[in-house]
């Protein structure tokens, strides 16, 4: 029998006392109100039935773990580890000890190595305000595709901004696209922009409450070709210095800066790294360059001597922080998933009166011994 039954019949049966002994306004209401009462109340029972089910289940749960079809489902079990097969998959990006993936570290730092030589050169030589009508300068770096802002000036206070996007009209793209200054329509934006041997490193954008006039664009284009002077001569050297895809030391910059550390008072190790049976060794070394400079265990950091060869020159007083960092760094790539079996040479100066040509020679005959081990 359904439960709104009950007060169904209840109703009825008092509404047919009401009419065969005696009918009354007021016995009728209180026969309606008190069917309607009960079906709230029976009503209400609707509501307690699924909890009372869900703490019966949980219950008859906890009197029965061995039953499997009771057990919830395990999502993630934190105190078992699975081995991890080594694998040229790339694996999903998540946080480490260093709050980084490393491989996504070095792309990111070869993507903004042009933008940041540019920003550390604005920033160390800032646009002097050689006018009191001149309000705000905004430096733009230009990638070759897209004008990025860098910072913005106000007097002596430099802004670093995001890449916003640069709000001008064709006609000032264009003309600083052809390495030709331009004002804007309103004349309150003066854009100036940063050229060396017709290659264009970014604008310069100049503002004023007033106005410009083609008088001053010379003026503000000669003295930006001092920012363009130093924007060239760090990209070449640069260019001398460093590798063009991995940005580290390269080969020849490697021997003039171990012959002067040999030579140096100060003793210190050289340790070759070769890493083995990866597509990643470049980014696991720009990876291991930027987080060793940035633990101050790697000195000036890593020189690529090859494809996938790379040295460090470390002083001996800074071996244990280095063995312990890269132990660590080793061990975050086995838990990310990428292949981390790397050979090791090394050579110190402990052997008295080891020349240059030797102490490099041990090194590689170190790596080299390394290198069978992990063959066999």
């Amino acid at each position: 029998m359904k439960r709104y039954t009950i007060p169904t019949i209840f109703f009825v049966i008092g509404l047919i006392l009401q009419y065969t002994i005696y009918f009354s306004w007021v016995s009728f209401t209180l026969l309606t109100v008190s069917c309607l009462l009960l079906t709230l109340f029976l009503y209400s029972l609707d509501f307690q039935k699924p909890n009372q089910n869900t703490e019966t289940s949980h219950l008859l749960n906890q009197k029965n773990p061995s039953d499997p079809s009771k057990e919830p489902d395990v999502v993630f079990d934190t105190e078992t580890s699975l081995p991890v097969e080594a694998s040229n998959k790339e694996p999903k990006p998540k946080d480490i000890l260093w709050k980084k993936d490393p491989v996504l570290l070095a792309r990111e730092s070869i993507h903004s190595e042009e933008r940041l030589l540019f920003c550390e050169t604005v920033k160390e030589f800032p646009f002097p305000f050689i006018t009191e009508k001149l309000t705000s300068i905004q430096y733009v770096y230009y990638d070759g595709k897209d004008f990025k802002e860098c910072y913005w000036q106000k007097a002596g206070m430099m802004v670093e901004t995001d890449d916003n996007p640069i709000e001008w009209e064709e006609y000032e793209e264009g003309r600083i696209k052809e390495l030709l200054p331009a004002i804007s329509f309103d004349k309150r934006r003066l854009y100036i922009p940063l050229t060396m041997n017709a290659h264009l490193f970014g604008f310069l954008c100049f503002s004023t409450k007033e106005s410009w006039n083609e008088s001053e664009i010379q003026s503000f284009w000669e003295k930006s070709t001092i920012i363009s002077e130093k924007i060239m001569t760090k990209k070449e050297y640069v260019k001398v210095t460093k590798h063009p895809v991995s940005k580290l030391f390269n080969v020849s910059h490697f021997y003039g800066m171990a012959k002067s550390a040999f030579e140096s008072q100060e003793k210190v190790t050289l340790i070759l790294f070769k890493f083995i049976d990866t597509n990643f060794q470049t980014e696991i070394a720009i990876g291991l360059n930027l987080l060793g400079k940035q633990n101050a265990v790697l000195g000036l950091g890593l020189y690529q001597l090859e494809n996938n060869l790379y040295a460090s020159i470390i002083s001996n007083d800074k071996l244990d922080d280095f063995s312990e960092f890269f132990k660590q760094f080793i061990e975050e790539l086995d838990s990310l998933g990428y292949p981390s079996e790397v050979a090791l040479g090394y050579s110190n100066q402990s052997i008295p009166g080891i020349k240059f040509d030797v102490w490099i020679k041990a090194a590689y005959q170190s790596l080299e011994e390394s290198i069978l081990y992990h063959a066999a």
